[in-house]
């Protein structure tokens, strides 16, 4: 008797030569295997793992008898049109969906995806074995198998008692370890893969569910495996290593495990990058690992992540923060060890208010944020409580569908369209203020953080104690008030776009000469803005002489011109050469050096020249977008740095 076809789907967006190892599927295959049971009875074909049309793929399908679709947001849309597809091609094939994007709540689920037979909630190995071992022995009793939402044949759904949480991690093989992905490796791509060390979180914020993990013990898999799979990303050249625990540093041998890794660099000279969540309160573990990392090239950036500044908004959310007072230190102790750190914030939290997230912006700016600051836009996963019906009634949250914004990947006009719910309102925050909001946050991160106005915002902020906030909502009116043509262009587009989100349409851009991929709204707005520095920054001296103007500053006007030429010349723009010459009639260099690291400098009157370097030039524009404002925006890519003042 021949053996029946289980087919594993894990899909990703590829980026350019790059893609992803499909990890959780791989942990179903590696488990099954080894139970000589399901061995004998299932052959386990080749992955799908690449955003292929989805009737290339069934087509490629030989007799699938079982397929088994892992499920996120950004796959989610293509997960049902591809099991809808199995489904008019392989009537009697057994269509299993997973992963965290399958909601515990499975009534509606199989209205909405009757081509799905069975849902498995939470963790999968033993789930889905056990699937295997009812469909091969002809009884078919899904409904003895915990942790399921099974679709009857009569259209009724039976949800069978939760699973219990596989204590023993180590009782679930590697499929990095068992050579489940060996023929993959032999394909010509940069691969990135997931390190999984640990399972759970002790936290329950509201707007998360970390694969339906949340408030949840900690179970750890085994120290030794761990170090033979890092040891295996090495060999294997893996270009990035995604880490997949909820809380990075949580645990004190997260340490050891980040000097395996750098020795592993050292070594075979990949991994090139490792990412992670760190944990939420961070602490000395998470900055000997930060420094560990670092030192051997491995780290982008560091988490010092808030949500938000907001304390009835974490009161709410059920939220835990740095406290504020220590985010200052915490920020400037990384920046004297040269390690980059970047603070996400979230727009649309139920309790958060125009004001309060205003302030909160401001106030980060204000503890030495200046380069990596990242909102986001709050949005509703279906296993979170902010998900709950009854949450939402509370907080008065109401959202909209508007699709998925798949930054740096070059639009299809033929694929499926994934979508994600974001909130727009709530008891807080109306629709107006939310567009109003989603526009400054976009001013801020491109204006400041992406260091087109950073050093002029920094000098006024240190000198004249004008407020962060203040500096970029008079900009922004300044925009809007009829007397720019290049920035009133930006407002315009900014507010463009957040119209047509709430509209339910996509927000990512496609900015000319900067390749074609799509881009975040606020790097959009950037590219936009260094195409024409000269233009930008006449606009900037008219609006810094009218601030002056309006908010009594008593700046000079050669003061103004040092601001706005400084300004212009530590901004890397694409076509330049890497250093940039300067003169000017104040030591702003020495004032804005001591202003950045949260210090009350004195300004100094002086004649000097300065020289301002990147380490390198520009030439290609689609080079400069991707190093420069992409994989750059974290770490100072954008600024150049003071080689060298003469009087």
């Amino acid at each position: 008797m021949s053996k029946r076809n289980v087919h594993l789907i894990q899909v990703n967006h590829s980026f350019g030569e790059m893609a992803f190892l499909p990890y959780s599927v791989g942990m179903l295959q590696a488990y099954c295997h080894r139970q000589d049971d399901i061995r004998d009875a299932f052959d386990f074909q080749p992955f799908v793992f690449l955003r292929e049309d989805v009737r290339s793929v069934v087509r490629r399908m030989e007799r699938p008898d079982v397929v088994g679709l892992s499920s996120y947001i950004w796959n989610w849309e293509y997960n049902r049109a591809l099991a809808q597809a199995i489904r008019t091609a392989h009537p009697e094939c057994l269509i299993v969906m997973g992963g965290p994007q399958v909601p515990v709540d499975s009534e509606e689920f199989f209205r909405e995806n009757p081509m799905v037979d069975i849902a498995v909630h939470h963790e999968g190995e033993y789930a889905f074995a056990d699937i295997l071992r009812a469909r091969a022995d002809g009884r078919e009793d899904y409904a003895a198998v915990p942790g399921l939402s099974v679709r009857s044949e009569d259209g009724t759904v039976v949800k069978t008692p939760d699973r219990e949480r596989i204590l023993d991690l180590d009782e679930l093989p590697s499929p990095y370890l068992d050579g489940v992905f060996d023929t993959l490796m032999e394909q010509p791509y940069r691969w990135s893969a997931s390190h999984e060390t640990n399972r759970g979180c002790p936290y329950s914020c509201a707007f998360c569910d970390w694969g339906s993990a949340v408030f949840t013990k900690l179970r750890q898999f085994s120290t030794e495996r761990l170090t033979e799979e890092l040891e295996w990303f090495g060999r294997k050249g893996i270009d990035i290593i995604y880490n997949c625990d909820a809380n990075h540093g949580i645990l004190a041998r997260d340490l050891e495990l980040a000097e395996k890794l750098a020795s592993v660099r050292r070594k075979y000279k990949s991994p090139a990058q490792f990412r992670t969540a760190y944990a939420k309160k961070s602490n000395d573990t998470v900055y000997a690992i930060a420094k560990t990392l670092h030192d051997a090239g491995l780290e982008r950036g560091v988490t010092l992540s808030m949500q938000s500044m907001s304390d009835s908004t974490l009161s709410a959310i059920k939220r835990r923060n740095i406290k504020q007072d220590n985010l200052g230190a915490l920020i400037r102790r990384y920046r004297e060890g040269g390690i980059p750190t970047y603070t996400e914030l979230i727009l649309g939290l139920p309790g958060e208010s125009a004001d309060s997230f205003r302030d909160g912006v401001g106030k980060l700016l204000e503890l030495g944020q200046h380069e990596a600051l990242l909102i986001y836009l709050c949005e509703v996963l279906p296993n979170s409580e902010l998900g709950n019906a009854y949450y939402r009634r509370v907080h008065g949250v109401h959202t909209v569908r508007m699709p998925l914004l798949l930054a740096y990947v070059t639009p299809d006009e033929g694929d499926v369209t994934e979508n994600f719910e974001v909130v727009v309102e709530t008891a807080t925050l109306s629709r107006t203020e939310w567009e109003s909001c989603l526009a400054f946050s976009w001013f801020v991160q491109s204006f400041h953080c992406l260091n087109l106005t950073q050093a002029i915002a920094l000098f006024l902020h240190a000198h004249r104690g004008l407020a962060y906030r203040d500096f970029y909502e008079e900009l922004i009116q300044f925009a809007a008030s009829g007397n720019s043509e290049v920035l009133g262009r930006v407002l315009h587009e900014a507010r463009t776009i957040a119209k047509s989100g709430l509209g339910g349409s996509t927000m990512g851009r496609v900015v000319p000469d900067f390749g074609n991929i799509t881009w975040n709204p606020e790097e959009a707005i950037f590219l936009d803005l260094v195409r024409d520095k000269e233009g930008f920054y006449s606009e900037i001296a008219a609006f810094l002489t009218e601030l002056d103007a309006t908010r009594e500053l008593g700046l000079s006007d050669r003061l103004r011109a040092d601001l706005v030429a400084f300004q212009r010349a530590s901004l890397v723009g694409p076509g330049e050469a890497a250093d940039s010459v300067v003169c000017l009639g104040h030591r702003l260099p020495d004032f804005l050096s001591e202003a950045y690291l949260g210090e009350s400098p004195e300004l100094a009157h002086a004649k000097q020249v300065v020289v301002l370097t990147s380490g390198r030039a520009f030439a290609d524009q689609e080079l400069y977008a991707l190093e420069a404002v992409r994989y750059g925006r974290k770490n100072n890519g954008l600024r150049r740095t003071v080689a060298a003042t003469t009087p």
